[in-house]
């Protein structure tokens, strides 16, 4: 058998190709690519919207697993959870001047100052006003920080479990 028909035989049993062409490899190796840098991009637009509504530069390497929503319709309404380092938390705490609140049901309404939410059991699903996004976690820091950027009115919110490592910003600009 000539080598030319070794070649033919190699390729086609019953009139099918059996071995993909090199058009198809490279046409799969693209696509791929653009899949790859399509999520790529997106992980660090996350990550750059987290850092704006937080108004620092970066955000520490330890954050992951972003989930963002946007709500509202005549005023910035934003809500994003994500996961950090404890260690990280002043470092997301810093682009504005926060100050601390306490949670209403871990001393009742009326103790220590004003709060932030009703009494009871609040988590980031139930928490006021915004979307159930990303895993539920139980409220138990809340920072918050009324910028005077805002001309007129809103506030950033950052709320985290006990441990300080699930975390939560909310987002508002009246």
């Amino acid at each position: 058998m000539p080598d030319d028909d070794r070649l033919t035989v190699s390729r086609h049993f019953d009139g099918m190709n059996v071995s993909p062409s090199k058009t198809t490899v490279a046409a799969i190796c693209f696509v791929a690519l653009i899949v790859i840098a399509g999520v790529a991009g997106w992980r660090t637009m996350e990550r750059r919207h987290v850092s704006i509504m937080l108004n620092i530069a970066t955000l520490p390497v330890s954050v992951s697993d972003i989930a963002c929503s946007s709500f509202g319709f005549s005023d910035v309404l934003e809500r994003c959870t994500f996961r950090a380092a404890s260690s990280d938390i002043s470092a997301l705490l810093r682009g504005y001047r926060f100050h601390t609140t306490r949670s209403c049901f871990s001393a009742g309404p009326d103790v220590g100052g004003p709060c932030l939410e009703t009494a009871g059991p609040e988590t980031s699903h139930s928490y006021c006003c915004g979307p159930a996004i990303g895993p539920d976690f139980p409220i138990s820091h809340i920072y918050v920080a009324e910028p005077k950027e805002f001309d007129q009115g809103g506030m950033v919110k950052v709320l985290t479990d006990k441990s300080r490592t699930r975390v939560m910003v909310d987002l508002y600009i009246e």
